[in-house]
């Protein structure tokens, strides 16, 4: 291998990476609670979705119908004008476009904890990166530090719902940064924006040309597997995207088409958010009369946590129960964090007994 590709992949190596969860996901035994998909969401509902797409899809032929019916139901789902909306393989390939292409040589302006793909991402393509770092009391954001912070930036990068904490930052306050930083290029990520209490949309197609709404059909839709991702912008950087910045055929047919008909029944998928939304109630009502621990109000489908002394304590109890949870350790100041999806109310009581029998275990 020549020098400067061993130089490069040098660089490349020391780079923060992707891991997979350690414990039992390669076993069907262990519940995985990790992640943030939607297990409410039957199984066979998607399965169905899936076997009619394969059976009505000619793979032999690029997708190109398989779009336009995506861009349709997206548009009546979110009530947003195709000509403002542009698809991606995930929302992550959105995100890495983006940063490749708009963002690069800039400066990124982020608040921490945060979603740390995001981060990683900047740092492989080059982009310094600001961070402030949100209350450590309620998680919430210190906006006249991180207006300070964002003026000196180029991109803004705000996770509302924020993954991994969990919480929706004051609709009111985010208004008003978006107004302050006029100049910047400010992504609002909406992953997990269905079950909270409010989104951006229509500000991003109607009133703010630099603000791009990041959204995907991997939490409440149930289709991680599918990575089908989107977003809402002014008309002029969508038709950009779509034309240019985007390959021709992101997707596949089977895809695109599974994404479609789910949509095209997104009522089921509202029932299913319902539940969530009840069931997140639920447990987070049980976790706070823990001793030892700290409980986050959260407005996604996980909850967020620190478990301080009982980290390793609450991590083994949920192994033995082949229960898989995202075991961050020390996040900044906060300690022992541990974040848990949302899941059955089956898998939840588990996931609630193996937590108090760790915390209450002499």
């Amino acid at each position: 291998m020549t020098n400067w590709v061993s130089e490069k992949l040098n660089i490349l190596s020391s780079f923060a990476k992707y891991t997979r969860s350690e414990n039992g996901n390669d076993s069907q035994d262990f519940l995985k609670l990790d992640a943030n998909e939607n297990f409410v969401l039957k199984k066979r509902f998607i399965s169905q979705v899936a076997l009619r797409a394969a059976k009505n899809t000619d793979l032999r032929e690029y997708p190109s119908e398989q779009f336009e019916e995506l861009y349709r139901q997206l548009a009546k789902y979110t009530s947003i004008d195709k000509k403002y909306l542009a698809i991606g393989n995930g929302s992550d390939q959105i995100i890495e476009l983006i940063l490749s292409t708009i963002g690069r040589g800039q400066r990124v302006n982020v608040f921490t904890p945060t979603f740390s793909y995001f981060i990683n991402r900047c740092e492989l393509h080059g982009l310094t990166v600001n961070r402030v770092q949100l209350n450590k009391k309620d998680n919430t954001l210190n906006k006249e530090e991180f207006l300070q912070s964002a003026k000196q930036c180029d991109i803004v990068y705000i996770c509302s719902p924020n993954n991994p904490t969990g919480n929706q930052f004051d609709r009111h306050s985010i208004l008003e940064i978006i107004e302050a930083l006029e100049d910047k290029l400010v992504l609002i990520d909406e992953a997990y924006v269905e079950f909270a209490n409010y989104s951006l949309v229509s500000y991003a197609s109607t009133k703010y040309d630099n603000v791009i709404i990041l959204r995907t059909l991997s939490k409440a839709f149930g289709l991680a597997g599918a990575r089908v991702g989107y977003f809402i912008s002014n008309r002029r950087f969508a038709e950009v995207f779509r034309s240019t910045i985007q390959s021709p055929y992101p997707l596949n047919s089977l895809s695109l088409t599974i994404a479609a008909t789910v949509l095209s029944q997104s009522h089921y998928i509202k029932q299913t958010i319902k539940m969530i939304k009840a069931e997140r109630k639920r447990v987070f009502d049980q976790l706070v009369q823990f001793n030892g621990i700290k409980v986050f109000r959260s407005d996604a489908n996980f909850i967020f946590f620190e478990s301080n002394e009982k980290y390793g304590t609450i991590l083994k109890s949920l192994k033995r129960a082949k229960l898989v949870v995202k075991a961050f350790g020390n996040i900044d100041d906060r300690k022992g964090c541990i974040r848990v999806t949302i899941g059955t109310k089956n898998m939840n009581n588990k996931f609630l007994k193996s937590v108090e029998k760790a915390v209450y275990e002499h």
